[in-house]
């Protein structure tokens, strides 16, 4: 996560646990006690060192040298100004300068002539975050000592594990979500156990600093608690580096955009501008900062599907395993906006799902094809023997890629055998409704993870399927999710200073 050009691509009804991971006991209520620990210490969470370590700090004074604008601050609020921040014409803080004993500032520091080798480089992953918000946020002022940010389109579905496993090069999750299914013991695997001691998120163990699993209980419930108290974690995990890199995650982000949408993702923004800030201060401006996330947000309020009326009415039947040809093994655990099924028919479930008004298309690999097909069509998505993928859109156009591949055809970047340069679709399609859909969603079932589900089925804007018990726990609805083919939920960032 070093690099990051212009757009880039980031990837019997028993319980079973995850194949081969440490013995421990695996239970469905154990992430519902977590939360019930977490809200019963709420009370109490300031002990923890809960309060927000955040402090905003508004200009105190500004004024013009020459094309610079410069800001003052009393980051000490002794009633003076101690910080300074000069903003060239780009907007962009280009030197800081600290107050002398004179009270007046210091020589300029220039950012980009720090020797960048003698500094610590401090990553700080947020969970949730989708590209425009940040795009708004430093139109308004906000990361100005950031390089305007750059797109990254995550891996489809667009799931946590999924995007930092992939972008951190930390090794493929089991499942898609830490609810699975294990095909040779024939049961789900994994759930609240394996989510609570990460086994499915290999990317854990490359990064610094990650709350206990078990404060993710709480982050429907009161997202903001969760969020401060990842905030003194960074800050006190950072406290420890004068040089090399140091990454940090934080997942109250996703509780609070989820719970509050916009006003909730605002506000976090603020927050993490903030601490920035106070992070290049407490440091003298000796120190590096990326901000990335793994994936958006939709920003649409969404209601919780169920699929067994749909299934019972085609002739099929939710289980807990596959011991008849017609039997579905259906996964809900987080709140998303896909859902995936294991299943001996995937092309029938797939058609079959069609019939619910939350689908809106439905994909599912066959032989060496990946099959995508909504309420009009179907297109298959191939790989050809040069490695680069085909798209048959002959029987319909689920993914509404006709007009682009007319463009790229007409640039040369169609090959007879009609495989497309993987590169030219990708800038073709970055702002497309499913940003590189081809080599997303041909990845979902080939590599992406261990143990890739039968059917997923992407869902319409307004819906959402997974866990009821959160659903319930938010109270006033889902106000923002993840997961999708979409470009809202694909689309993510990543700036430096």
């Amino acid at each position: 996560m070093k690099n990051f050009p212009g757009a880039e691509r980031k990837g019997a009804g028993a319980m079973c646990s995850l194949p081969n991971p440490p013995a421990r006991r695996s239970s469905a209520l154990l992430l519902k006690v977590a939360a019930a620990l977490s809200l019963a210490a709420l009370g109490g969470l300031s002990m923890f060192g809960c309060a927000s370590p955040v402090r905003r700090h508004m200009p105190v004074a500004q004024h013009a040298e020459g094309d610079r604008k410069v800001l003052a601050f009393d980051m000490q609020r002794a009633g003076r100004p101690d910080y300074w921040e000069y903003l060239e014409g780009d907007g962009r803080v280009h030197a800081i300068a600290f107050a002398e004993a004179s009270g007046q500032p210091g020589s300029p520091l220039v950012l980009d002539e720090m020797d960048q080798s003698s500094i610590p480089h401090f990553v700080i992953l947020l969970d949730g975050v989708p590209f425009h918000m940040v795009e708004e946020a430093r139109r308004d002022g906000l990361f100005r000592l950031f390089y305007a940010p750059s797109k990254v389109i995550c891996c489809y579905p667009s799931m946590t594990d999924l995007a930092l496993s992939d972008v951190m090069h930390a090794g493929a999750c089991y499942s898609l979500q830490a609810l699975g299914f294990d095909r040779a013991r024939n049961c789900k695997c994994g759930g609240n156990s394996a989510y609570l001691s990460s086994d499915n998120a290999p990317w854990v163990a490359k990064v610094n600093y990650r709350a206990s699993p078990w404060w993710d209980g709480l982050m429907y419930l009161d997202p903001q608690k969760v969020f401060n108290h990842e905030l003194q974690g960074l800050k006190k995990t950072f406290a420890k580096f004068q040089e090399g890199e140091a990454y940090g995650y934080a997942v109250g982000t996703a509780g609070l955009g989820t719970r509050y949408g916009r006003e909730g993702m605002s506000k976090y923004l603020c927050d993490i501008d903030a601490f920035c800030r106070q992070l290049v201060y407490e440091r003298c401006g000796r120190v590096r900062i990326t901000l990335a996330a793994d994936h958006g947000h939709d920003l649409t309020h969404a209601q919780l599907v169920s699929f067994r009326d749909v299934l019972d009415a085609g002739g099929y039947r939710e289980t807990e395993s596959l011991r008849e040809p017609r039997d579905v093994v259906v996964i809900a655990f987080g709140l998303v906006t896909y859902a995936e099924f294991y299943t001996q028919d995937a092309a029938g479930v797939a058609e079959c799902l069609l019939n619910h008004e939350g689908v809106e298309f439905t994909c599912y690999a066959a032989g060496d094809k990946v099959v995508i097909r909504d309420c009009e069509g179907f297109a298959c998505i191939s790989q050809g023997p040069g490695g680069e993928l085909r798209y048959d859109s002959s029987q319909g156009d689920p993914l509404k890629l006709n007009p682009i591949l007319e463009r790229l055809t007409h640039a040369g970047k169609i090959a007879p055998n009609g495989e497309i340069d993987a590169e030219a679709m990708f800038y073709a399609t970055v702002e497309h409704e499913y940003p590189d859909p081809l080599a997303r969603v041909w990845r979902a079932f080939h590599g992406l993870v261990q143990s890739p589900p039968d059917v997923i089925a992407g869902l319409r804007s307004g819906y959402c399927h997974g866990s009821r018990f959160f659903y319930e726990a938010i109270g006033k609805g889902v106000a923002s999710t993840h997961g999708g083919l979409r470009r809202d939920t694909s689309t993510t960032f990543v700036m430096s200073m």
